[in-house]
This record gives structure tokens, sequence and C-alpha cells, in this order.
């Protein structure tokens, strides 16, 4: 009799353990979001045989593929913008040029329209004066930093996502261009949030910038152990070892669930940019 009952005591437990899990995993879908940071590279015909007409299809289809919620792009001409928005329906792009309005490249973010409501967005120089179109310290060009404050339509929770690009040159600019960043986050009262900063740092993980934005931030990339290949910039070179790492997403108040490299080719082995796309997949 006692042996009957706690059979069925434990019979019970199970089922009860079994419900409780395939409710999580159904109800997870909805919670977990994917973000995506690319460098499309800018349409220049120097690039020859990799230039932008011979990689666009390659890059919608990559996008169309990876299916990101949300996915920031640096070196964005006002002509790839809008090639990328006609191509892509369900996503709502915000930001502007780094030379103002749509003048010159752009730190773009793209949204899934059905997926999130925008509550603000802005565009920001990485400079002395943020507030218009300026050159920051030793910098070769303008910089700027995109930023979108979002709600979940199904969840209504709250992220706020910033995209940018760093100076190529300016090692000074670099390294202030994170203190704008961190500032903005403070100066609107960001940090309880959600928080998501990605995009080309032009820095490695020993450099300064990085090193600074991981005290404030989480680099997505050490939640994972599958970090191969471990480099995003390729240089268009066909046989490239994939070992500078200068693209990021860092987070905070958000479980990072999955990251990764996407280190696709297009179906001409060339590469779609002279960029990795940066992956990763979050719960809030």
């Amino acid at each position: 009799m006692l042996a009957q009952i706690f059979m069925n005591k434990t019979k019970f437990f199970l089922n009860l353990t079994i419900l409780f899990f395939a409710f999580k995993s159904y109800s997870n879908p909805s919670d977990t979001l994917n973000i995506m940071t690319y460098n499309i590279r800018l349409d220049v015909k120097s690039d020859g045989v990799n230039q932008w007409n011979k990689r666009k299809e390659g890059i919608v289809s990559l996008i169309k593929e990876e299916k990101p919620d949300v996915f920031g792009i640096q070196e964005g001409l006002p002509h790839q913008i809008n090639y990328l928005s006609n191509q892509l329906d369900e996503y709502t792009v915000i930001g502007q040029g780094r030379d103002g309005g749509n003048n010159g490249e752009y730190s773009a973010i793209y949204y899934k329209n059905k997926k999130f409501k925008l509550l603000k967005t802005e565009t920001f120089w990485l400079s002395e004066t943020p507030e218009y179109p300026s050159i920051g310290w030793d910098a070769a060009l303008n910089r700027i930093a995109t930023v979108g404050v979002f709600v979940t339509v199904n969840s209504k929770k709250k992220m706020i996502v910033y995209n940018s690009h760093f100076d190529h040159i300016g090692i000074v600019s670099r390294e202030k261009s994170v203190n704008v960043i961190l500032n903005h986050i403070n100066e609107n009262d960001f940090t309880n949030h959600p928080i998501v900063v990605m995009g080309d740092f032009n820095a490695a993980p020993e450099d300064i910038p990085i090193k600074v934005l991981s005290k404030h931030l989480n680099d997505s990339f050490n939640v994972s152990s599958i970090n191969k290949p471990q480099g995003t910039f390729n240089a268009f070179e066909l046989k490239s070892k994939l070992t500078k790492r200068i693209d990021y997403i860092f987070t905070n108040n958000i479980e990072v669930i999955r990251y990764k490299h996407i280190n696709k080719k297009l179906p001409n082995k060339l590469w779609p940019s002279d960029h990795l796309p940066v992956f990763i997949s979050v719960s809030l």
C-alpha cells in the first residue's frame, strides 16, 4: 500500500515537472530575441570583385536566413540603406548619416516592426559636441552612435539599443567615444534597463576602449564556449584566419543565451562583407 502511494506521488511530481518544462519551453520563444551587428562595407568601386552590387543580394539572404529581431549595420551609405529597407519589408530602420540627415555613412538600427514599438530614437556624434555633426579629438572622420528605445509588443518589456562605428585612426577618439556612450546611458537613466551596445569598435579585446566597456557592460562573447572563429574581420581575404575581433555586442540586464560569428561566404565563394556578423540570442 505504501509502495503504491509512493509510486503515485512520484508519478504525480514527474508529470508536474514535465508540464513545467513544457510550459517553459513553450513560453520562452516569445521572450527570446535575436540581435545582430554587421559592418556591411560601404559601396566603393575600388573593391572590384567585392563591390556592393556583387554582394548586396547575399547580405539580404544572410539577414533573412538568420532572422535577427534587431540588427545594427555600419558603413551603410544612403543608397545601401534604401536597398536594405526595400528588400527587408518586415523591418523599420532608424538613424541618420554621420554628416547629418541623409548624408554620409549610417550606423543604422533595423527592427521588426511587428515585434517592437519604437518609443524614442536619437543619433549623436562621438565628439566634444555630440549634438551636431562634428569630428572628435584625433579622429579622421565624423563618428556617430544611433540609439533606439524599444518596447516589445507582446511582453511590454523595454530595451535600449545602441549601434556605433568608432574611428579607424584616432586612438584617443576611440577611448573618448566609449565615455560619450556611457555618459549618454547615465544621463538618460538607462542603467537599470536592458541595454545593448553593439558595433564595429575598431579595437581589440585588450585595447582600452574594450576594457572600459567591459567594466560597465558584459561582452557577450564571454558567455559562450563556442567562440570559433575568434575574429570578425576578414579584409575580403578568402583564406583569412579570422583572428582579429573588432566587432562586439555588449549587454546589461540581459541574459545572453547564444553567441556566434556568422562565418558564411557567398555562392561564388567570396565574402559578403569584409566583416563577419556577430549574432546573439537573448532573454529580457
